[in-house]
């Protein structure tokens, strides 16, 4: 099989990511929405808000690649986003708001 990951561009509401996003380092992961640490890769909800996990991005994606593969087999519903347009998405966002 030729399947392999791409990025695509899709429109997305960004806060509605924000809510649902787990973000894992090299070794866990923080939940987006209330900032815990410690979550691990193969929780489905968040161990202090209770949020449900809906996408995963990685800080280090090329220390990541086998692990993305085997997330996407176990839970195809889960997105993958790439962590450093997160990043700067929110970034933006935060100017702007500051701006107003």
């Amino acid at each position: 099989m030729a399947e392999r990951f791409l990025r695509i561009f899709k429109s997305m509401d960004v806060k509605e990511v924000q809510k649902h996003l787990l973000i894992f380092g090299d070794l866990s992961g923080q939940c987006a929405n209330c900032q815990s640490m410690e979550v691990k890769l193969d929780v489905d909800k968040c161990p202090k808000c209770q949020t449900e996990f809906k996408y995963i991005a990685f800080r280090n994606i090329k220390n990541h690649l086998p692990k993305m593969q085997e997330i996407k087999k176990q839970r195809p519903s889960i997105t993958l986003v790439d962590h450093d347009d997160y990043k700067r998405t929110v970034g933006t966002l935060k100017a702007e708001e500051f701006l107003k």
